[in-house]
């Protein structure tokens, strides 16, 4: 009798354990959401911010497309506000009514937002090349700028520079020899 006692009570405390793991994992995930939720909110704040900017800019020579950026930035702003005051489940309920409602709209919506990160991904990715190319370019002109000075004061050779940037390069070398096709 009592190794049924001691099972029910063993597994009375499995069944805790885990109700106790899923909450907390549960908890770390709304957290995880809610900190990425703030800072979506705030970077879309500072879009809303630059809108208004543009359109502020725009107000003396092109009345119109000022009004249509106050008119968006206003919506964007709005867009921050609301990410940052309602729920994210209050905010998934209400896209999920925008959806049934409306799908064709909330198609090309999310084709749209698509485009707009996947435009915004590659210009990132494209900025971070850059300076990181630039980083790369100022050692190396800096290197060479040291091994024209040496051959300057009468020591090295007149190819330094050029051979420091081939050992510089990381890139594997060709199986077969340098190409002689000239292509």
């Amino acid at each position: 009798m009592t190794d049924n006692t001691d099972t029910s009570t063993k597994s009375r405390a499995g069944g805790r354990r885990a109700s106790n793991i899923k909450e907390r994992i549960k908890q770390d995930g709304t957290e995880k959401i809610e900190t990425g939720k703030r800072a979506a909110a705030e970077q879309i704040a500072e879009i809303a911010d630059a809108i208004d900017m543009a359109g502020a800019q725009l107000d003396q020579s092109q009345p119109t497309l000022a009004n249509y950026a106050a008119k968006l930035a206003d919506g964007v702003g709005g867009l921050a506000s609301r990410l940052r005051e309602d729920s994210f489940e209050d905010i998934y309920r209400d896209v999920r009514q925008v959806a049934s409602r409306h799908p064709g709209m909330f198609l090309l919506g999310s084709a749209a937002v698509g485009l707009v990160l996947a435009r915004f991904m590659k210009a990132s990715a494209e900025q971070l090349e850059s300076a990181s190319a630039g980083e790369q370019d100022d050692d190396i002109s800096d290197e060479a700028s040291a091994n024209e000075f040496v051959y300057d004061q009468g020591g090295g050779e007149p190819g330094d520079a050029e051979s420091l940037r081939r050992s510089r390069d990381t890139s594997p070398p060709e199986p077969y020899g340098p190409s002689s096709t000239g292509v």
